[in-house]
């Protein structure tokens, strides 16, 4: 069995992978903002947002994380592609 040393540097290099992959889904997020306003759509879409929060039960369900977690994960993630959405509407 790893020891705490090995066990938290195996948690930073995820933690840098999490972020990365999150600022590339907030760059994506960012582009279908510029294409929703050249679209003239709506800043923000309810039944996408239920979709991404359905599917994030189903993905966090699959690899044992509660329903709570994943809507904890998932509030946190669309909060901030919210705020970044916003910034393209005003």
């Amino acid at each position: 069995m790893a020891d705490t040393d090995e066990l938290r540097s195996m948690i930073e290099e995820i933690d840098q992978t999490i972020i990365e992959n999150i600022a590339t889904r907030m760059e994506i997020a960012d582009k279908l903002a510029e294409a929703k306003k050249k679209e003239g759509k709506l800043a923000w879409d309810e039944s996408k947002e239920l979709e991404v929060i359905n599917r994030y039960h189903e993905l966090c369900e699959e690899v044992g994380l509660t329903e709570e977690e994943a809507r904890r994960i998932a509030d946190v993630i669309l909060h901030i592609s919210k705020e970044r959405q916003r910034h393209y509407f005003r």
